[in-house]
């Protein structure tokens, strides 16, 4: 992996530990830790897998139909030529 691709998945994990909580949506609880981000080689596809304490699959459904919100910070914090495309994966069943 690629000291470029290590540095955007550490950036997009920050902006997005600190966006996620601003979100306004009754479906997430009110600590949803980001645990890792996996980026495609060419930076144009995120993986993103979170954790919660209780029900995933609202807090996957929520993060999912707030990705243009969370694209958007990323946008704006991250110097990119292109915001990578964010999927939303439960963390605590994916093998890292």
């Amino acid at each position: 992996m690629s000291q470029r691709v290590m540095q955007v998945e550490s950036g997009i994990q920050k902006v997005l530990s600190q966006s996620i909580p601003n979100l306004s949506d009754p479906r997430l609880p009110i600590i949803v830790t980001v645990e890792r981000v996996r980026v495609s080689a060419d930076l144009m596809h995120a993986k993103v897998y979170v954790s919660c304490i209780g029900e995933i699959a609202g807090v996957l459904e929520a993060l999912n139909g707030a990705k243009g919100f969370l694209q958007r910070d990323l946008a704006a914090e991250l110097r990119l030529k292109r915001t990578p495309l964010l999927e939303f994966f439960d963390g605590s069943q994916a093998i890292f």
